[in-house]
């Protein structure tokens, strides 16, 4: 992992991600760039001068820069990266922007949970966005946690071979955290256990640090006990069609996990 990507709004839920991020470089050996994808208030350009119009972005860039620097003062020297003020209308189109290339290995951002405001469902559609349209994996951290180290790592899967491309580095990332994964996978069916699990495991191309299979008629309260029972610090999920996952993902299972897991998230995709 060489650089880490952390959007911030300069708010509590930004500097909760900033705590989660400087651990992981720590332990990673990243740095962290810093990225505020800032805008100027609507106004009609046919209307005001090109030189005020430019006059306006200066001063936005430069107080923004301020404001990046103020945050910025919470790291640790040795894995303080860059300062990024970018201009954009659409942050996670900015953030895509800056993760195609090789550069960055991962983005850390916070989430707001479940949206009970205007405010929270705006930042909720930014981090929900970014997981899907990102270049790299990402992480999101909750306002609600609290950073006690990544020891126990659960990858939610329906052992599907093309998990290669995620597990590969879900288990490089875990190595260097000194964390373990533990692959679960939640059956909805309360008829499918046992022969079902051998063929599974069978068929599935990895070797296991521990494999679990769970019914519940709930994917999600099926994982959150399984988090409760196995004290699991992340949890990590691999979309493999994202494009398809981006038209159905206003009812997809990992909007829904973004805003309910308590933990942070890890989203891994092709």
């Amino acid at each position: 992992m060489n650089s880490i990507l952390l959007p911030t709004d300069f708010s509590g839920v930004s500097k909760k991600a900033l705590e989660y991020a400087a651990a992981v470089a720590k332990n990673t050996h990243a740095v962290i760039d810093l990225v505020n994808v800032y805008s100027l208030p609507f106004i009609d350009a046919s209307n005001v001068p090109p030189d005020y119009m430019d006059d306006m972005l200066t001063q936005k860039k430069e107080a923004t820069l301020e404001k990046l620097k103020e945050f910025a003062r919470e790291l640790p020297a040795e894995v303080k990266g860059e300062l990024l003020p970018v201009y954009g209308l659409f942050i996670p189109q900015e953030i895509k922007d800056l993760t195609s290339g090789d550069k960055y290995k991962l983005v850390v951002m916070g989430t707001q949970g479940e949206n009970h405001s205007a405010v929270e469902k705006v930042l909720g559609s930014i981090s929900t966005h970014t997981m899907m349209s990102a270049g790299c994996p990402v992480m999101t951290i909750p306002g609600e946690a609290e950073w006690k180290g990544i020891r126990n790592i659960a990858f939610a899967t329906d052992f599907e071979p093309a998990d290669q491309f995620a597990i590969s580095q879900l288990v490089s990332f875990a190595q260097e955290m000194g964390a373990k994964v533990h692959f679960v996978h939640v059956e909805t069916n309360p008829d499918i256990g046992g022969m079902n699990e051998e063929i599974l495991m069978k068929n599935y191309p990895f070797e296991f640090s521990e494999f679990s299979v769970v019914n519940n008629k709930s994917v999600i309260e099926g994982l959150d006990d399984y988090i409760r029972e196995h004290r699991i610090d992340l949890l990590a999920l691999y979309i493999p069609k994202r494009r398809l996952m981006e038209k159905l993902f206003h009812g997809s299972f990992t909007k829904k996990m973004s805003f309910h897991s308590k933990i942070p998230l890890l989203v891994f995709h092709a």
